[in-house]
């Protein structure tokens, strides 16, 4: 009898262990989540306000209906840059184009002292461009724009600059917290709470604190489905 009853609680707690483990792609839309394993990854859209994209992966865990996820370094495309002499002695260029290559309009590019505090600023125009001619106390230079992978690096006097810049709001090395129902074996829906969770305080007090302000702001879910695998005869 007793060794029944401890089966009983083991093949319990796995079920128990097993309904908490996401696995798979779900997909709302264009959105997608894909769990292996106790790995997520995601790319998910309107949250952050218009039409930006989110994206990120790393590990998660559930505790309640919160899904956490604990992002680590982004494998894909990321904004970098590169630097060549300067076409002019008096003048630094900085020309933002996109990951294939194209120009890129519309991004501000902005030119800092060494202690942050913006010099001067521009957006890129058709062809991609910003010209600084006053750049005697340049330290650092930044480009961004909402929908954009922003990027600030150390500037060097007699350099131009080419920055392929990526698209997409990259999340990473920061912790995403989602309100999280899980509807059955197939579906659930997600509401993200914070895309910087500061897990320093208490945790249980800071989700409880987020869900109310959402909840009071009236966000909606989105509801994600488990996409079946294609079986090819």
């Amino acid at each position: 009898m007793k060794k029944i009853l401890i089966l009983s609680l083991l093949l319990l707690s796995q079920m128990v262990a097993s309904a908490q483990q996401l696995e798979g792609v779900y997909k709302n839309g264009n959105d997608s989540i894909i769990f292996m394993g106790d790995k997520v990854s995601f790319r998910i859209t309107g949250f952050a306000g218009l039409s930006t994209v989110q994206v990120g992966e790393g590990s998660y865990e559930l505790i309640e209906n919160f899904m956490l996820i604990n992002t680590t370094d982004y494998p894909g495309h990321k904004t970098s840059y590169t630097s060549q002499d300067a076409i002019s002695e008096d003048t630094c260029r900085v020309r933002v184009v996109s990951i294939d290559n194209y120009p890129v309009q519309g991004i501000l590019v902005e030119s800092k002292n060494s202690s942050g505090k913006v010099l001067n600023a521009g957006v890129t125009d058709s062809n991609g461009s910003v010209i600084f001619t006053d750049f005697d106390k340049i330290g650092k230079i930044t480009a961004f724009a909402m929908g954009y992978h922003p990027i600030t690096f150390d500037f060097s006097m007699g350099k131009d600059y080419i920055i392929k810049i990526a698209e997409n709001d990259i999340i990473e090395n920061r912790t995403v917290a989602f309100r999280i129902n899980i509807i059955d074996d197939k579906s659930f829906s997600i509401l993200l709470l914070s895309d910087d969770l500061k897990t320093n305080k208490d945790l249980e007090k800071e989700l409880t604190k987020l869900n109310k302000r959402a909840s009071k702001s009236n966000l909606i879910e989105k509801r994600f489905t488990k996409e079946l695998p294609i079986f090819i005869r």
